[in-house]
């Protein structure tokens, strides 16, 4: 089942987030910014739910973008736990974020993924998606 993220579900959230970075999430930071982000109207996130155990996570931020002349849902998150991975819970997040998105007015949904997740990459291309930027990212 997936249902919107409540801050009861932050734990969860972390565990899975963390487990699928390739850094070691600040836990106090992570969770001043996931409390944040369920307090504002532009960001939708949602958790994945079976038998009373949150098993996969999607955050997008609903905003209107200048270069693309509408609003736009940005897929920031999509994670399962590794030990849910084989199961149909990434479709299943990606069909609840595209709903919020479309029902906050969105016409497009966008998604960034790391260079090294090829397998995300086919997913993505499988449901639609068409790769059209690059992202480049530096330390401050």
């Amino acid at each position: 089942m997936i249902r919107p993220a409540t801050a009861a579900d932050l734990k969860a959230v972390y565990e899975i987030v963390n487990e699928s970075s390739d850094d070691d999430l600040n836990f106090q930071m992570f969770a001043q910014t996931y409390v944040s982000q369920l307090e504002t109207i532009e960001r939708k996130l949602g958790v994945c739910e079976e038998n009373g155990e949150v098993i996969g996570f999607v955050g997008i931020l609903c905003t209107w973008q200048l270069h693309i002349g509408e609003r736009v849902a940005e897929t920031k998150e999509l994670v399962v736990a590794k030990a849910h991975r084989d199961h149909d819970v990434r479709e299943q997040l990606l069909t609840w974020a595209e709903n919020v998105a479309r029902d906050a007015g969105c016409g497009k949904i966008t998604m960034c993924s790391r260079v090294a997740h090829a397998d995300s990459h086919v997913f993505y291309e499988e449901n639609g998606f068409v790769k059209t930027y690059y992202r480049f990212d530096r330390d401050l």
